[in-house]
């Protein structure tokens, strides 16, 4: 009789557990990764959206990242500190920033810890350091950028192209003696890629289906 009570009482215990945190789930944070790199000796930002789809107000005391010294941006203002408080309903897109918190740190993956009074949110970051990525220099470009179905890579003498998944691993290789390379996005996944010619110069294309 003692076990059966012990396992009623666990039972409600999970449910009181669970009960106090009903509106988990019906909050949105987008996206699940962010590639974050280098752009004319700055970092570039990524856009975070964050839904609070809950009967309450949604309380993020703060936004930050072990490894990487984290700003978000809010028309403007940094709130990664200051936090924010989100009304039932309402949407919070905002710019992330990171860079890294020792010049001489190899670590290019880490997390961005949302902190709220609903639980813990966490997006994971690839900060670019190994690419060598130099958007600002014109001797290819890519069209269209974000892509669906297919994209162009023009440039003159194009030889190798490689292209590259957000962790840095090859996905693909095409040659061509030409100054045009016509790919199809049907075998790869929705996300951030990058293209890298034979000169050595990265550019990054988003394909979305």
């Amino acid at each position: 009789m003692k076990k059966v009570f012990a396992l009623i009482a666990a039972i409600v215990l999970c449910f009181n557990l669970n009960a106090q945190n009903p509106t988990d789930e019906e909050v949105i944070v987008t996206p699940d990764s962010l590639h974050l790199f280098f752009f004319a000796c700055s970092p570039h930002g990524e856009r975070v959206t964050i839904i609070n789809n809950t009967s309450e107000e949604l309380v993020i005391n703060r936004f930050y990242a072990d490894n990487f010294h984290v700003e978000c941006l809010y028309f403007g203002e940094n709130i990664a500190d200051e936090g924010f408080i989100l009304p039932c309903g309402d949407t919070l897109n905002l710019y992330v920033y990171a860079s890294p918190l020792d010049k001489a740190q190899q670590d290019a993956y880490g997390e961005l810890i949302i902190d709220t009074d609903f639980g813990i949110y966490t997006i994971t970051l690839f900060y670019e350091t190994t690419l060598g990525i130099h958007e600002n220099q014109t001797s290819f470009s890519l069209f269209p950028n974000p892509t669906k179905e297919t994209f162009t890579i023009r440039g003159d003498g194009l030889g190798k192209v490689t292209l590259y998944n957000v962790l840095g691993q090859e996905v693909d290789v095409f040659e061509s003696s030409g100054s045009e390379i016509k790919i199809s996005t049907s075998p790869y996944q929705n996300g951030i890629y990058f293209v890298k010619n034979s000169d050595g110069i990265t550019k990054r294309i988003i394909i979305a289906h």
